[in-house]
């Protein structure tokens, strides 16, 4: 019990039991009051017999502030004046220490009225010279309520350690013996309290832990650190084995003192075996990972050969497609220097001729008598096969290489190309041309005049259709040629399937230009045929392949 000495006066701090001495010290008194933390009154007994004639002859201000009055307010007060403390043994008790001059600890004491403010109150009363009594008291109120709390505190925690299952919690001495035991340490462990208590915790490890001191060196690291913490094996009371997890924290008391340890215990096998299934795992989708690794490594290294291959297999194959558009560019100027040589030597040297003959017999005709009548009829008879012949000439001539197309340019070839078309085959054929004036290279106007007549012969064959309507037009920098037919039209990709000779031809014509060629064409709802070239001459890598094919 420690006592503290304030304004000359010695008093214990026990549960604020405070001891004044037996002698007054009136002169010290006033700063008793002051000093003093808890409520003091200084009561003088008016009447030996009489509790009721206790009188508050002094108070300081804790007293007043437990009183719920100024301290002034207190002084000539009677313990009569609070009728409910005189139903209480504290007036009897005072009057009896002042009868013994015996100090005495009334304890706590229950109390509040209307004048005293509810509460529990330490009071410890002491004699003084005369008739006079000194009370100390103190609301404890909180302090006990504080202790109800932590004993309450403290209960519940004791029953929830003790119904934990799913944890071993229990605690040792400084020594390492046991001293508590849950119901989670017996299940886990299989041993009961009274089978454990008192024992060493060390029976809980395996053998070779036991020869490396572990159990001695886990209490000195939590002693040394305030807690630690251990994975390893542990063995149950019927010699089985499990992996654990250990808390053990040191437990000190107020001056720092070891009393022991409190250790917790886990249970964690499946969690290990499920990290080992998981380790195993890892290492073996390493393992896989390396070989898939490795035969995706094979693998790519075959698909770049492969993709090397085929590069250099589609650089061939460009190069020979290149060659073959540069041997149909030269084969389609050719035929159309060998077209033009042609036509123009039927026409000028057969049409001569034919000529010639027919005015020789037309000479042979005009001297003929009029009795040569079957002889007239014979030259009459080779005048009419010379003049077949003659539009024969001019008709294939035409075919070969229309003179409209070389004396009077693409617009005029292509009307007369329609009127020939119409008057043959009677399917009423219109071209549009562009309002201003058009003028093209050789190979331009022959590449529109071709296609056009490969469209019209597509029409004639397969469409059925009543009308051909061409159009001509330039937009921007291009030329854009279209024909469309009001036949039976057809389905784009059976006709792609059938790779059509004369589709192809139109399309590669195109493509030497550097242009685009697109059929549209829906069955019942005719045939759209469109043709796109760029107005600006062949390019100089064409060009350079077709003089390179020349050489």
């Amino acid at each position: 019990m420690k006592t503290r000495r304030l304004a000359g006066l010695d008093f214990q701090e026990d549960h604020s039991a405070f001891a004044l001495p037996n002698e007054t010290v009136l002169g010290l008194y006033p700063e008793l009051l002051r000093e003093l933390p808890v409520g003091v009154a200084l009561l003088r007994l008016e009447d030996p017999s009489d509790a009721e004639s206790f009188r508050i002859v002094d108070a300081n201000r804790a007293a007043a502030g437990i009183t719920m009055s100024a301290s002034r307010m207190l002084l000539g007060k009677t313990l009569a004046d609070f009728p409910k403390l005189m139903e209480t043994p504290l007036p009897g008790q005072l009057l009896d220490i002042v009868q013994t001059g015996e100090a005495r600890d009334l304890g706590e004491i229950a109390y509040g009225d209307d004048s005293i403010r509810a509460g529990v109150y330490s009071v410890r009363a002491f004699p003084l010279s005369g008739n006079y009594l000194g009370v100390a008291f103190e609301d404890v109120t909180e302090r006990i309520q504080a202790e109800r709390t932590l004993r309450e505190s403290e209960e519940r925690f004791r029953l929830l350690v003790e119904g934990v299952q799913e944890y071993a919690i229990f605690q040792l001495d400084s020594e390492g013996k046991v001293v508590s035991w849950n119901a989670g340490a017996q299940r886990l462990k299989g041993y009961n309290s009274a089978e454990i208590i008192g024992h060493h915790f060390s029976i809980f490890y395996p053998q070779e832990d036991l020869m490396n001191n572990k159990p001695r060196e886990i209490l000195a690291r939590a002693a040394r650190l305030g807690r630690t913490e251990d994975e390893g094996w542990r063995v149950r009371k019927d010699g089985t084995r499990f992996w654990a997890n250990v808390v053990v924290t040191a437990l000190r008391d107020s001056n720092g003192n070891l009393i022991g340890f409190a250790k917790l215990t886990r249970d964690t096998t499946e969690n290990r075996e499920r990290a080992e299934a998981l380790t195993r795992a890892k290492e073996l989708l390493e393992l896989r990972v390396e070989q898939r690794t490795a035969v995706l490594t094979r693998v790519n290294n075959e698909m770049r050969t492969e993709i090397a291959e085929r590069q250099h297999a589609e650089e061939e194959l460009r190069k020979s497609r290149d060659q073959l558009r540069a041997l149909a560019a030269r084969l389609q100027s050719v035929r159309e220097e060998e077209r033009t040589y042609i036509a123009r030597e039927i026409h000028d040297e057969l049409g001569q001729a034919c000529t010639a003959i027919k005015m020789d017999l037309a000479l042979i005709g005009r001297k003929l008598t009029s009795r040569q009548t079957a002889l007239r009829a014979k030259v009459d008879s080779s005048i009419q096969l010379v003049d077949g012949t003659i539009v024969t000439l001019r008709r294939i001539a035409s075919e070969l290489r229309p003179r409209t197309l070389d004396d009077l340019g693409l617009p005029a070839a292509l009307e007369a190309q329609a009127q020939e078309f119409e008057s043959r085959t009677g399917i009423h054929c219109s071209v549009i041309l562009p309002p201003e004036p058009l003028t093209l290279d050789t190979d331009r106007s022959t590449a529109i005049f071709r296609i056009f007549q490969e469209s019209l012969t597509n029409v004639a064959r397969h469409a059925h259709a009543t009308r051909v309507e061409a159009r001509l037009q330039r937009e921007d920098n291009h030329i854009v040629f279209q024909v469309f037919d009001n036949g039976t039209g057809f389905d784009p990709e059976v006709v792609k399937a059938r790779k059509s000779l004369g589709l192809v031809g139109m399309q590669e014509r195109a493509l030497l230009l550097n242009g685009e060629f697109k059929t549209e064409g829906v069955p019942g709802s005719g045939t759209t045929m469109t043709l796109t070239i760029p107005l600006s001459p062949s390019t100089a890598a064409e060009s350079v392949r077709h003089e390179d094919f020349d050489r």
